[in-house]
């Protein structure tokens, strides 16, 4: 019986010559902590992370790997170019997958989350409080603009949001 080509994630590693893949089945890639429940964020980095441990593949490893699940020439041609295109999409600007709502966070202008709320705002966003390292402000604002916010005191960043009461 053939596994579709979808229920398998083939990653290109980088700094890798020759080239070196792993094969990820995507059944493993999203974990649940109980049936219907998904996991968190920082579960699922984990669990990722332990994924790309497993012994890399050559292209010839790859291909007898994916001959034998019963996928054809053709879908193993597709699923390395697929890994070699999503490889180059990925490493052609700078990313992170630091998780810019966590406590402690702090972003290049130094402001710093220092707690969660349970106040939320529009599409389901969490407002967190700041403090600014420069100055000592604290002040709130969304979730999302943790990453580019500058301190509304000392850096003329935009006005803050009240900081909702503790919980």
């Amino acid at each position: 019986m053939s596994v579709p080509p979808s229920e398998v994630v083939l990653l290109k590693l980088p700094g890798r010559e020759p080239e070196q893949f792993v094969m990820i089945d995507r059944n493993e890639l999203f974990p649940t902590l109980a049936p219907g429940q998904p996991a968190s964020r920082e579960q699922w980095i984990a669990q990722f992370g332990q994924l790309l441990q497993q012994p890399p593949l050559s292209e010839a490893g790859v291909r007898e790997a994916l001959l034998r699940r019963g996928l054809s020439s053709r879908e193993i041609d597709d699923q390395l170019e697929t890994a070699r295109r999503k490889f180059g999409v990925m490493t052609s600007k700078p990313t992170t997958w630091e998780h810019t709502t966590r406590i402690d966070y702090r972003n290049p202008d130094g402001q710093e989350i220092v707690r969660k709320t349970d106040v939320g705002g529009p599409q389901g966003q969490r407002i967190y409080v700041l403090r600014c390292t420069v100055c000592g402000h604290q002040y709130a604002d969304y979730g999302f603009d943790a990453d580019i916010r500058r301190c509304p005191v000392c850096q003329d960043g935009p006005r803050a949001l009240p900081i909702p009461p503790d919980a």
